[in-house]
């Protein structure tokens, strides 16, 4: 059986002073809890290859996608 070691993921969130800057790579998701747990925020988009947006800009930069 042959491992796959291809892919990463990444979440980074950071404080400018009052503005929250986020960046995320490959299969990951961020959320942050608002009003003392009331209701919640997405901070980040799926970079999912299923999705057709990210399909679209793999390939264009010359990627492959392995399903």
């Amino acid at each position: 059986m042959m491992l796959d070691r291809s892919g990463s993921c990444a979440i980074v969130a950071m404080f400018v002073e009052d503005m929250l800057y986020t960046i995320n790579l490959g299969d990951s998701r961020s959320i942050m809890s608002c009003g003392g747990g009331k209701y919640l925020m997405n901070l980040s988009l799926d970079h999912k290859p299923s999705c057709p947006e990210e399909q679209k800009r793999i390939t264009q930069a010359g990627g492959k996608i392995y399903q």
